[in-house]
């Protein structure tokens, strides 16, 4: 049977608890890509969302395990923090839909 799979923070789960969606806790990269593991070793399928904070901190082979799968396809969260100096809400904005849409989408000032 396909579910929804939600790994978050720890912070985050109770709300997607109150509204009605069983997501599960991950407070390091680490975790959340055990529990990973272990739903791919069991043969799960479904779509997995991930939490931003937590799919960027995954060992780059892992990354592209999940983005190139058709057994748990991936969409990242995003988390609303902060996720570099160097980087600005206009350019996560276009990274985000380049990653969603397959191709770059530059913002006119």
């Amino acid at each position: 049977m396909k579910r929804l799979f939600i790994l978050t923070q720890p912070e985050t789960v109770s709300g997607f608890h109150l509204a009605g969606i069983d997501a599960y806790a991950a407070d390091t990269a680490a975790k959340a890509q055990s529990q990973i593991e272990k739903w791919l070793a069991a043969g799960e399928q479904g779509l997995l969302a991930v939490d931003e904070t937590l799919f960027i901190a995954f060992d780059p082979t892992f990354q592209k395990r999940l983005t190139s799968g058709d057994q748990l396809p991936v969409l990242v969260l995003p988390s609303g923090r902060p996720i570099g100096s160097e980087i600005t809400g206009r350019q996560h904005i276009a990274d985000l839909i380049r990653q969603a849409i397959g191709f770059h989408i530059t913002f006119q000032d």
